[in-house]
């Protein structure tokens, strides 16, 4: 997310040939004679054929239209997803290119996706993504978790189906490395591991937050001091400051304090068997090793 900046230079879009348009006239049904002068009724024909094609195409836009809305009645948070989706598209679009912009905003969408299709699949009502351009996605929680492993459960959906995505991007690069399609998803690859990763950090609000204290309220300080680090990293470096490390620190310091004050007053929230303990937990490791492979894989390839 913080990271939008840097991935600027990992890929210049190519520029995209100009569309040729073709004309299509309207004739009649009878042979054409040179020594025949027009007749004045030919050309309201032609006019006519013009009008009705004309007609004929607002018809059908206006019922894909209907249709359009018909579906966004019935969903009535997908409003908001496809209305933030496309802003943030054309905002990325503007910076990177229309290839690589669209394509960090469905690798964004498709990891908050992985967040409702867990929370779905568990019982636990949740928002569709709302996109947030340069800080990412949300996904709304119209309940609270029942339990700690419930939340670690959903905030785990979103780096698997993620780095899922980010997986293909690099088979797809793999396939056609010396192409251009190739080039660009080598740099989303990279995006969408690298995203990934830093959401693993555990540090709540961040994913890896809200898994970790599963096993742990103490690994939220462990995820403090990554991020401070991370933030100190990028200061002496001089690289640009991410505004989204210190949102994290921000919050993540509050979140952690709010965190160890629940154990205390709501102990029976966090009462979680040994077995999903030791799932959850392998997964998340599991997540981090595929993770990081990736990021020295992809980051090899970008030298």
């Amino acid at each position: 997310m913080g990271k939008l900046k840097v991935m600027a230079d990992l890929y210049s879009p190519n520029q995209e040939p100009a569309a040729g348009g073709a004309d299509y006239g309207y004739g009649t049904d009878r042979p054409v004679q040179a020594d025949i002068p027009a007749q004045p009724g030919n050309r309201g024909r032609r006019n006519g054929g013009l009008a009705a094609g004309i007609l004929a195409v607002l018809a059908f836009i206006f019922g894909k239209l209907s249709y359009v809305g018909l579906l966004l009645l019935k969903f009535k948070g997908l409003w908001f997803t496809v209305l933030s989706t496309g802003v943030t598209a054309l905002i990325y679009a503007q910076l990177f290119g229309w290839a690589f912009g669209v394509g960090i905003v469905l690798l964004i969408l498709i990891h908050e996706s992985g967040h409702v299709v867990v929370a779905r699949v568990i019982g636990l009502p949740v928002t569709l993504p709302v996109m947030i351009p340069f800080l990412g996605a949300f996904v709304s929680m119209k309940q609270q978790p029942r339990s700690v492993a419930q939340e670690s459960i959903m905030a785990i959906g979103g780096p698997v189906l993620g780095s899922i995505a980010a997986g293909l991007c690099y088979l797809v690069y793999v396939a056609a490395p010396s192409s251009s399609t190739g080039q660009l998803f080598r740099a989303l690859a990279y995006f969408g591991f690298l995203i990934n990763l830093f959401n693993l950090i555990p540090l709540t609000p961040l994913d890896g937050g809200r898994v970790t204290s599963l096993l742990s309220k103490w690994f939220n300080v462990a995820g403090l001091a990554i991020a401070a680090g991370l933030l100190l990293f990028e200061m002496q470096s001089g690289t640009t400051v991410s505004p989204v490390l210190f949102l994290v620190l921000i919050f993540g310091a509050f979140a952690t304090w709010q965190r160890f004050r629940s154990t205390v007053l709501n102990p029976a929230y966090y009462a979680v068997d040994a077995q999903t303990k030791i799932t959850v937990g392998a997964l998340y490791l599991g997540l981090l090793f595929a993770l990081g492979v990736g990021m020295l894989q992809t980051s090899a390839i970008l030298r």
